[in-house]
Formats: C-alpha cells, structure tokens, sequence
C-alpha cells in the first residue's frame, strides 16, 4: 500500500469488508427532460448572453423540448442502466418540477419520483441523488437565486421536504452539483443563466452563498428523523488550466491559467473544505471577500469527484493540447493521470470519495473505449494503493443537452439524436466499460484485491502509459512535464485493454 494513502475509515455502522465499489451512470434529468419553468428552461429559450446581436442561447438546431423525455421514459432508460452492469445510478431531483411556484407543491412530480426510485429498486440500482444539479424555480432565480443569503431558508425547506419524501429510500446525498463550474459559466463567462459576463463580485458572492447553503442543508437533513443514516456530501469539478509552454510569448495565458484554476478548479473549494474559510480575490484588487466558519471544517460525509481532464491554453489563448495529445470534442485532451492526481488531492478531506462524473464527448466513437479503459484504470490504481474511492460514475447515459453546446457534444454510453435518426444505441466504445462493470465485484476490498492483482502483471499504472504510447499518446512526467520517450523514469510499462477482475 502507498505510505501515503489513507487508510479507510468506515462508517460507525459499516464494517470495511462489507463497503460497496458501485458502477454506473450519472444523469441530470432537465439535461433529458427540462421543464416548464426554471432557470435554464427560461435561458435555453433566450438569445442571452449575446441577445442585441440574435445569438441563440443553446448551440445546435435543437433546443431543449426536443429531448429524450427522461421524464415519461424512466423506466426505458433505467433498464437501460441496468443492461450495461450497473449497481447504482447517478440522478438529479429538480426543484422547479416539484416546487414551480413559492410554496406549491406539484404531488404529481413528487410521485413521478417515488416511481423511478421503484423503477431503481426493481432493477437492483442504488439511488444517488443530487438535490441541485445547475437548475433551481425562476421564482427562485428571480428574488436573486444564491446570490442572495437570505434565500438559503428556501433551499434549506426544499431539500427537508426531498429527505423527508424519499429519504428512507436514498442514502447518497448530494447538495450541489460543481458549485464553482456554474459560478464560472454563469458569473463569468454568462453562457449559462444569470448570464452575467465578468461579474466577478457577484460570482464570489454566489458561491460563497452557496457554500453556506451546503452547510446549512446538512445539517437540517441530519437533524432529521432519520438523518443520521443519510450520508450527505458535495460534488465539485477538478480541473486545472496550463499555458501550453513556459516563456515570455505564454505569458498571458499563464496568468489566465492561473486565475481559471483558482476559479474553476482547486483553489477555493480546497482552502474551505481543509479550514472553513472561504477567500475570494480579484485581479488586482486582491481579496474581496472573506469569512472563516466559526465551526471550522464544513459538514461533509462524502466528496464527489467530477473529472474529465485539464485545459491547455496556446499564446493567443485558444484552448490546445500538447503535441501528440488527443483532443475530445469538448476543448480538452484526453488525460488520464489527471484523475489518480485528483484523488490523491481529494483524500486531503478524509472522507469517502466517488468518481461522479468522467466521460468523453466523442461523436465519432473512435476515441470513447481508450479513454474509458484509462480512465477507469487510474481509479483502479488509486483503490490498489489504499485511497477510498467507492464508486464509479460515467457521464453520461444517453446523448442529452450539453447546457449551452446543445446536442453537439455526445458523451452518452447510448447514442440518441434529437431528429429521430438514432434512439438510444449502444455504442461501441460504451463496451469497454460494460465489460469492467459486468467483471468487477461489488465489494470494495474485493475490487481493491484485484486491482492489486492485475497491478502484479501491469505495473503500477496498470498498463495505462504504455497502452496510450502504443496509440502513439505522448506521456508525461510526475510533475507533468512533457517526455522525449514519452515514459516516466522507473514507470513500468503494460499490456493494452485487460479486465482486471
């Protein structure tokens, strides 16, 4: 075992031996549904954030009502999930279905869920549920959303009434989904609603509100009648930017590196999440706001890992790659060590750890298998050296609306397109991943066994470097630093595309 690595500490009532590795899809249901009235229903259908010069919100021919109607076709797609070897799914209760006006409660919406959660059942998949997944009321988004503190209460009284509906039938919990990606994308670059562009004051305070939102939340839930059996947790993306080299000529997009990772990626959520104190600065201005919780560490029973890769920004500020590293669709290359550096930084918290989402737009599907097989190989060596990693999520399970880039970016295992043409296919490079799914256990030490097994043959890294070098992958070092030969010093190679169970 890695000295490094934490040992897994198991909850009061959970013996190690008994700890699930769960596998499935994640899934937000207005992505495959939408609704008649939130936030991102009503921005879809506007011409933010470029309105005066007629840009459409929502990139593509489609829109949002042309969808895959998760909705009214749960129990298809639920059994799709199943099909694939899942023992969990990933879902999204949304709060404009159940709350659509301040203090009326739409019971049709609240059964509709109590169905899929049977449906989930009846196909033995255990309910991961995200309580705000980017989507909130536009009455809600109206009185400032969480920009706001003094709309918390409300929040706070939609997620008792979710616990106390359904919360016999879920133990994730999950209060918000990447609060500093929607922060970036509606706060800073205005491609998602508010749309507000470099509104750098308002983007700290939103998510400095929501952060105290998370806090509040959990501890209503675990106040709770049941409560206390609840395991309520956070979700975040993890990503980091990079000038695409060093030098006087990428300066700028050093410092555009540096600033997107602060608000995008590690650097807030970290620093609150290791000290209770959150710290927001600006370009020259320095720190503009901060506040340190008299508690501490916040509340936090388990962290979700949403991981996909880093950016690279060229000189003139293009999103790149390196020489020889393969793009996705979706502005990023393809880059596996990324995730097991992401859950060794995450085990800093010292709770349980999901990978929530990884997955790949790939609308040729020439690309999908060798970044699953990586992917999930990094995972695998960080459940070998000890880190608690207890599941695996890929995003996503069906084409949906990718927010503001619509129906271009296809990240679904099953494809499905919004003029009819394709309806739920599974695609060839999703069976890689059904393979891993159909061959590892469910216990956790057992799949800790076998990646350690497979580890003995592979090396390390489990065959990751050399299976990528084979497919003419440039590597890179431990400290990302690009290599002539494209391999580490002293890291074994491997054998390509193995089960490992």
């Amino acid at each position: 075992m890695n000295g490094n690595a934490p040992q897994i500490s198991p909850d009061s009532n959970e013996q190690t031996d008994k700890i699930r590795f769960l596998k499935g899809s994640a899934i937000s249901i207005w992505q495959n549904s939408g609704d008649g009235g939130s936030n991102w229903t009503r921005f879809a259908n506007s011409l933010w954030p470029f309105r005066y010069f007629g840009v459409k919100a929502i990139r593509g021919k489609y829109n949002i009502d042309t969808c895959s109607d998760f909705w009214n076709n749960y129990e298809r797609d639920i059994k799709l999930a199943a099909d694939i070897g899942s023992t969990t799914l990933r879902f999204s209760f949304e709060w404009a279905r159940i709350e659509p006006e301040r203090g009326v409660i739409d019971m049709e919406a609240v059964r509709r869920y109590h169905q899929m959660l049977d449906c989930m059942a009846a196909h033995g998949l255990e309910p991961n549920a995200t309580l705000w997944h980017f989507v909130h009321p536009t009455w809600f988004e109206d009185a400032g959303g969480f920009t706001k503190e003094e709309n918390i209460p409300a929040f706070v009284e939609y997620c008792k009434r979710c616990f106390r509906w359904f919360g016999t039938r879920i133990r994730l919990w999950a209060t918000f989904n990447e609060p500093t990606c929607y922060m970036f994308l509606g706060f800073i670059v205005g491609i998602a609603p508010p749309g507000r562009i470099f509104d750098l004051v308002a983007a700290g305070r939103m998510l400095s509100t929501m952060l105290k939102a998370h806090v509040a939340a959990y501890k209503a839930i675990k106040a709770m009648p049941g409560g206390d059996k609840a395991q309520v947790g956070l979700v975040s993306h993890h990503i980091t930017f990079e000038a695409q080299a060093d030098g006087i000529l990428h300066g700028v997009a050093k410092l555009l590196s540096d600033w997107m990772t602060y608000w995008w990626g590690w650097d807030v959520l970290e620093h609150w999440m290791l000290t209770g104190e959150f710290v927001w600065k600006l370009p020259v201005l320095g720190v503009w706001q901060q506040w340190r919780d008299p508690e501490g560490k916040p509340p936090c029973d388990w962290w979700g890992i949403n991981y996909y890769s880093r950016g690279i920004f060229s000189w003139y500020l293009v999103p790149s790659c390196r020489q020889q590293e393969v793009m996705t669709d979706m502005y990023y290359p393809i880059y596996p060590e990324g995730m097991y550096r992401a859950i060794k930084r995450c085990s800093e918290f010292g709770i349980p750890m999901y990978i929530t989402e990884t997955g790949i737009a790939d609308a040729r599907d020439d690309r999908r298998a060798i970044m699953i097989d990586a992917y999930f190989k990094e995972v695998m060596r960080a459940v070998a050296e000890g880190y608690d990693v207890r599941g695996f999520y890929y995003w996503t399970l069906l084409d949906n609306l990718e927010w503001a880039t619509g129906y271009t970016m296809k990240f679904g295992l099953y494809a499905w397109e919004p003029d009819g043409s394709v309806d739920r296919k599974l695609k060839e490079g999703s069976k890689t991943l059904v393979r891993y799914f159909r061959t590892l256990p469910d216990s956790l030490e057992e799949v800790r066994e076998a990646a350690r097994k497979a580890q003995a043959v592979l090396g390390a890294d489990l065959g990751v470097e050399q299976e990528l070098k084979e497919e003419g992958f440039v590597r890179m070092g431990s400290e990302g630093k690009l290599l002539p030969d494209g391999k580490g010093p002293g890291e074994p190679g491997g054998v390509g595309m193995v089960a490992i169970g």
